[in-house]
């Protein structure tokens, strides 16, 4: 989401009273789009984030006629950051946002924080060995693993008339890349040959859809793949048994 586009988001959420709550869980999981980088990681954001833009557009919480509690909060997971499984996150908002989820119910009652995998991450943190760890260790390990399957997309699937979007992006992250399917091909049916065919599975946009959005229809040719869980040396060979059905599908429709 552009800038220009972040700003006009928190205009609204202040025009109707909303909150917006953003998933920001891979914002530190980012490196150049481009293998050619002389680095491999990113250590600062390329964009402000909503709760960012919340915090300092026009005054912020505290410009005149607001209450304070903001528009915007940051959802964060250290199991992104650190290891799987690490059930431990954090909020971020204004500081009146952030008194009044510490009183809630799941905060005061001690039974959902997890207090021993809090102590690890506050030693991870004050030490500066998690952000050693996701810049020297995961941006690096990621970035592999996103040009290895971009590669392969470009070499197997463009040729076949699949799409990537914002080929032109100077960063990109996550654990995830999507692309829209040519047409009249729908990604529910790839998706159920791919697995009964090559045995690999994708995720098609339809999974990822709000019921009754009338935007549904956008997704039916847009496939989610995910570069962050197989082997590195697996993820050529997936785009090219996907390519595979693809071309059969083509072929036979």
């Amino acid at each position: 989401m552009t800038l220009q586009r972040r700003k006009q988001l928190v205009k609204a959420a202040r025009e109707y009273d909303a909150l917006i709550i953003t998933d920001d869980v891979y914002d530190q999981l980012q490196w150049p789009a481009q293998a050619s980088s002389s680095s491999p990681s990113v250590r600062h954001a390329v964009l402000p984030r909503v709760v960012d833009i919340d915090r300092e557009l026009e005054g912020g919480a505290q410009r005149p006629g607001a209450d304070g509690f903001g528009n915007a909060v940051s959802n964060g997971s250290f199991s992104k950051i650190t290891a799987p499984g690490t059930r431990c996150g954090w909020a971020e908002g204004t500081e009146k946002f952030a008194y009044a989820l510490s009183q809630s119910g799941s905060s005061a009652s001690g039974g959902a924080p997890s207090q021993m995998t809090s102590t690890f991450m506050s030693y991870l943190l004050e030490t500066g060995e998690l952000d050693n760890h996701i810049c020297a260790t995961l941006q690096p390990s990621y970035a592999r693993r996103y040009y290895s399957m971009i590669a392969a997309i470009e070499r197997h699937l463009v040729p076949l008339g699949v799409t990537l979007p914002r080929s032109n992006r100077a960063v990109v992250g996550g654990y995830f890349l999507w692309f829209a399917l040519p047409e009249p091909l729908l990604a529910d049916d790839i998706a159920r040959r791919a697995k009964e065919e090559e045995n690999v599975i994708i995720g098609q946009g339809s999974i990822f859809a709000v019921a009754g959005d009338k935007r549904m229809k956008d997704l039916e040719r847009q496939v989610r793949v995910c570069f962050s869980w197989e082997e590195e040396g697996n993820l050529a060979e997936g785009i090219e048994r996907l390519a595979a059905v693809i071309s059969r599908v083509i072929a036979h429709p």
